[in-house]
C-alpha cells in the first residue's frame, strides 16, 4: 500500500446546534461505580459555545427553608424559599405545620422528614419510633423520601414526661435545618464529549462528584427505589465543512514538569495536562463567510484525514483567523484553535 496524501482530507466545524429543551437525563447502566453518577444527554457533541452551554438542574434547593420551633405545641415554622423539582422552578411562601407526632414511649424517637414537591407543597413523612440510631426506614431512623421530593429538613421528636403522645413547644434541639437535599450539591462536571476514559458513553454527558443515593421511596419504610431527577437542556451541534481549506496539522502533546529537591541525585520528571491545537490555511472571497462567523468562538472541529473513510480527530477548541490580501496573491486566513479540552480520535 502506498503513502497516503492529505489530498482528500477534509474539515469540519460547528456551524450549527440543536436545542433539548429541559428534561429528564438516565444514568448509565454500569459500571457500578458510575451509576447515578453519570448521566447521558441525546447531544453527541454538546455545545461549548458562550450562551449555549448545557443547564443542569438537580432536585434540590436553591435558597430559604429555614426550620424554627413553631409558638404552637407540636409546630414548626419555615421560612420562604426556592427549589428546583423536575427541572421547574418551585417558589414556596413562609408556612407553619402543626400536629406533628411525638413517641409514647419514654426513650423512644420519632423521625419526621420535611420535603417539598412541585407543586411547593412542604410535606411531613412520619417515620418509625424506636430507639434512636435506627437505619433509614426502621425503628429509630430517617424515613425514606417520597419520590420527586427534596428534603428540607429533619424534626428528631423525643418522650418527655407527663404525656403518652406530648403536647409541648418543640425545641431547637429537637429540630435538623442543616440537612438538606441541596441543588448544588454533589457538584457537577460537564462532559462536552464523555468519549474517553474506561467506560465512555461517547455522547455529551453530565458526572456527579458522587453516586446520587437511593433514599426516595413509595413509603416511609422503603425499600428505596430512586435517586433525586437529574434534568438538563442543552444545545448538540451540527458540522459543515470548511471550505477551500489546506495545510490543516495539529499537535496533541503533553508537557513534562521536572523537580528536584535537596539531598536527590536525579531530576524527577511528572506529566502536565495533555494540549492540543490546530493550525491550517483557508481561502476566502468574501467578508462575511464561515471564518467570519466561527471566529472568536469556542466550536468542535472534525479532522479526517481521508473525506472517503470514517475515521477523523474531533475536539472543540477556540478559533482564531487572520485574514492575509496580499498584493499578488490568492486571499487567504490562517487558521488556529486552541484546543480546549480533550482531543479524541473516533473510528467513525
Amino acid at each position: 500500500m502506498g503513502r497516503k496524501t492529505g489530498q482528500n482530507a477534509k474539515v469540519e466545524v460547528e456551524v450549527g446546534t440543536v436545542f433539548y429543551a429541559m428534561s429528564a437525563l438516565s444514568t448509565v447502566a454500569s459500571p457500578a461505580a458510575d451509576i447515578r453518577k453519570k448521566f447521558t444527554t441525546s447531544a453527541t457533541y454538546l455545545s461549548d459555545r458562550e450562551k449555549l452551554q448545557p443547564v443542569v438542574r438537580l432536585d434540590g434547593i436553591l435558597s430559604g427553608f429555614v426550620i424554627t420551633p413553631g409558638t404552637a405545641v407540636n409546630s414548626i415554622d419555615y421560612s420562604a424559599g426556592k427549589l428546583y423539582i423536575k427541572g421547574t422552578l418551585v417558589s414556596v411562601n413562609a408556612g407553619t405545620i402543626t400536629g406533628l407526632i411525638r413517641p409514647t414511649v419514654n426513650g423512644q424517637v420519632h423521625i419526621t422528614s420535611l420535603t417539598v414537591d412541585i407543586d411547593g407543597n412542604v410535606n411531613g413523612t412520619l417515620g418509625n419510633a424506636g430507639a434512636a440510631g435506627g437505619e433509614r426506614g426502621a425503628a429509630g431512623g430517617v424515613p425514606f423520601l417520597p419520590v420527586d421530593q427534596a428534603l428540607i429538613g429533619y424534626l428528631n421528636m423525643i418522650y418527655y414526661d407527663g404525656s403518652s403522645s406530648g403536647g409541648v413547644v418543640i425545641t431547637a434541639a429537637e429540630i435538623d435545618s442543616e440537612t438538606k437535599e441541596r441543588t448544588i450539591l454533589p457538584s457537577i462536571e460537564i462532559l462536552y464529549h464523555d468519549g474517553g476514559g474506561s467506560n465512555p458513553t461517547n455522547v455529551g454527558a453530565i458526572n456527579l462528584a458522587s453516586q446520587l443515593p437511593l433514599i426516595h421511596a413509595a413509603t416511609a419504610g422503603g425499600p428505596g427505589t430512586d435517586g433525586r431527577n437529574v434534568y438538563a437542556s442543552y444545545y448538540d451541534v451540527t458540522f459543515e465543512e470548511l471550505p477551500e481549506s489546506m495545510d490543516f496539522s495539529f499537535t496533541d502533546d503533553i508537557a513534562t514538569i521536572k523537580s528536584k529537591a535537596y539531598r536527590d541525585k536525579y531530576e524527577e520528571s511528572s506529566l502536565s495536562t495533555a494540549t492540543w491545537s490546530m493550525t491550517g490555511t483557508t481561502y476566502w472571497s468574501k467578508v462575511k463567510d464561515l471564518i467570519d462567523l466561527i471566529k472568536s468562538t469556542k466550536r468542535w472541529v472534525k479532522l479526517f484525514p481521508d473525506a472517503d473513510e470514517t475515521a477523523f480527530w474531533v475536539g472543540r477548541g477556540v478559533f482564531k483567523a487572520n485574514r492575509n490580501v496580499p498584493l499578488d496573491g490568492n486571499l487567504d486566513s490562517a487558521v488556529t484553535i486552541d484546543g480546549s479540552g480533550q482531543l479524541f480520535s473516533k473510528s467513525s
